[in-house]
């Protein structure tokens, strides 16, 4: 596990212990499926809605340090892998998977925590310039410790959360 990823995790799941208590990380033999400390569950609505909800951090393959979040709304505790939903849009009653992007109604979403694009211009010798696109975010500056960055993004994270996903879910969540 690359040392972002790693570092990432750990603050979110300190982040999450208090901001969003009613995510409880790990979850069934599914678990073996994805990478540990990536996936959390909301079980509070189980018994009122019949619907688990399952936060997954996807981090991607191809691009170090860049990282998105998959919510996947089941009927079984034991089932967090679903195919994507049918739905074009997610409800509080929804079947199968969503990216975090289909909240916002965003053609795709991501975090960037790492600058691969200075990492390459430098491996070249030449200053990089290049803007970001608009559906990843970065933080106000690369040139700071990756804790800060993380924290950065994190914060964003968890906004992005508050804002789009948890209403649309109709997921209560205490502001800290």
């Amino acid at each position: 596990m690359a040392k972002e990823q790693k570092t990432f995790l750990t603050l979110l799941n300190r982040s999450w212990k208090t901001e969003f208590p009613f995510l409880k990380a790990g979850w069934a033999d599914e678990v073996k499926r994805r990478p540990k400390n990536c996936n959390f569950l909301c079980d509070d609505y189980a018994t009122l809605r019949g619907r688990y909800y399952f936060f997954q951090i996807d981090f991607s393959r191809r691009r170090r340090g860049e990282l998105s979040i998959t919510i996947t709304l089941s009927k079984s505790q034991g089932e967090s892998i679903l195919p994507a939903s049918d739905d074009p849009e997610p409800t509080p009653l929804s079947l199968g998977a969503f990216g975090i992007w289909q909240f916002m109604q965003r053609p795709s979403y991501a975090w960037s925590i790492v600058d691969l694009e200075a990492e390459s211009m430098a491996l070249l010798g030449i200053s990089s310039g290049l803007a970001k696109p608009p559906d990843v975010w970065c933080p106000t500056t690369y040139h700071q410790p990756l804790e800060k960055i993380v924290e950065e993004a994190i914060a964003d994270v968890n906004q992005t959360l508050r804002k789009y996903v948890l209403p649309t879910l109709q997921i209560q969540a205490q502001t800290p």
